[in-house]
């Protein structure tokens, strides 16, 4: 006998069975008609579907369908009763609120089963994934380009500075210039003004303009000639003692030893002169004399013999009376007054060149012993007529200067005289070999320097030819 199959069993029942979703649905039905009587709204009982078919759970479905559209559709209005709790086999709604716009938007997630979950986890991660990469990147570009842009102006205040550094120094050196020439423009303008007023002191008619012009014309010309009256004899009694100081040194010599002599011949050295005491005594009160003119005449031009020395009187006039006055005064000083009392007494210029004089003769002959007083009064005659001299020239108005010459300077007649021209007087003196005593310009005329020579051989044969001919 063959076994009832199940699709008999049930038609041949009276029973229809009551599905699952069937009977959740209903309570869920009956839960919210007792919950939501508050709205109104009447719940709708589904009866159990009593036919055979298939249709009920078509319908239900069909049903559920339709709900969640209308839940869809309706979900800005009032939510109704027989929906409030989803059914255990739908999908759970998760509903975030986003005020964006000022509207609420429903996003579902699907979680019906631990699958959908992972697989809701992996696609979000694997959706933000790119856009992680995508944002570092940007980062490490933005900040690399930011790197460059703080490298770029630590260079930029790099050169700032630099450029204003220079900017600085070159202000500073411009700011000295200005003050550089801010002095010089006020020492212009100082000379500016005293030409100026020289000017107007020379092109004025003032009876004082008058006056000065006319008591310098009047002093000039009546003290002019007196001066070089003396001043030419004084030239000729300074030479005169210091050639007699020359001799009272040669004298002495003898008496000393060698090593003024071997000073003597040093010093002459630069000259390419030697000397003979015993076989030339002569030459060598030459040479002697020539070595004290140049110790008493150095620094002859400068006031006092001091060089840069300053000008005590600046009126030119009063200058030239106060040396001619002092001339006066010292013309008539003896030796014996200078024993009694010293020169310090008489002038202190003239004794302070006295000593100066002395240091420097005894310095440059190296003499270690006291000098005898005839050797002393010597000396004496020859400072004071070296000093007379010196008065003398600057008691004029321009002073008269005094002139030098050289060794291997070109002898020249007009303004040398051969000192040993009575010994060749046949031969031509070419070249100076030493200069003995200076010369001086007086105005118009001049005083020769007295030289030894050398003479040209040459000159010679031809001015002896004549006399050698037959």
């Amino acid at each position: 006998m063959a076994a009832p199959s199940p699709t008999s069993f049930i038609s041949s029942s009276h029973f229809t069975p009551i599905q699952e979703c069937d009977r959740e649905e209903r309570e869920d039905t009956s839960a919210a008609a007792g919950g939501c009587t508050d709205l109104g709204t009447s719940p709708k009982l589904y009866p159990t579907p009593l036919n055979r078919n298939m249709n009920g759970k078509s319908q239900t479905v069909k049903k559920r369908s339709e709900s969640e559209s209308d839940s869809v559709s309706s979900s800005d209005g009032p939510v109704s009763c027989n929906r409030c709790r989803p059914h255990a086999r739908e999908k759970i709604s998760v509903v975030p609120l986003d005020n964006s716009n000022g509207v609420n938007k429903q996003t579902y997630f699907s979680m019906a089963s631990p699958n959908g979950i992972f697989k809701s986890l992996i696609s979000s991660l694997t959706r933000k994934s790119p856009k992680s990469i995508n944002e570092s990147s940007a980062l490490t570009a933005r900040e690399e380009q930011w790197r460059a842009a703080v490298t770029e102006l630590s260079q930029k205040l790099v050169q700032a500075t630099r450029k204003r550094d220079e900017a600085v120094m070159e202000a500073s050196r411009l700011k000295y210039a200005m003050a550089e020439l801010e002095k010089k423009l006020d020492k212009l303008e100082t000379y500016c003004h005293s030409l100026k007023s020289g000017i107007e002191e020379c092109s004025g008619n003032s009876p004082c303009q008058i006056g000065k012009y006319n008591q310098i014309q009047s002093f000039q010309q009546s003290n002019q000639k007196q001066v070089i009256e003396h001043f030419l004899v004084s030239v000729s009694e300074s030479r005169s003692s210091i050639r007699l100081l020359s001799r009272s040194l040669t004298l002495q010599l003898r008496h000393v030893g060698a090593k003024v002599y071997e000073r003597i011949s040093l010093l002459l050295q630069p000259y390419d002169i030697k000397i003979s005491f015993s076989k030339n005594p002569r030459s060598m009160l030459f040479y002697l004399e020539a070595l004290l003119n140049q110790a008493f005449f150095e620094d002859f031009e400068s006031i006092g013999f001091q060089k840069n020395a300053s000008t005590q009187v600046l009126n030119p006039i009063e200058r030239c009376e106060a040396n001619f006055e002092c001339f006066n005064f010292l013309h008539e000083l003896t030796w014996e007054e200078v024993l009694s009392k010293g020169t310090k007494h008489f002038s202190e210029d003239f004794s302070r060149f006295c000593d100066r004089k002395m240091s420097e003769i005894v310095a440059m002959l190296g003499w270690n012993r006291a000098w005898p007083e005839p050797l002393l009064q010597a000396f004496f005659s020859a400072s004071k007529s070296v000093w007379l001299l010196h008065l003398l020239a600057n008691s004029v108005h321009p002073n008269l200067p005094i002139f030098r010459v050289e060794k291997e300077a070109d002898f020249d007649s007009v303004y040398m005289e051969d000192m040993g021209g009575d010994k060749a007087r046949k031969l031509i003196p070419s070249l100076v070999r030493i200069m003995i005593s200076p010369g001086f310009y007086v105005y118009g005329s001049v005083v020769k320097c007295k030289v030894l020579c050398r003479y040209n051989a040459a000159a010679a044969s031809a001015v002896t030819a004549p006399v050698l001919s037959p």
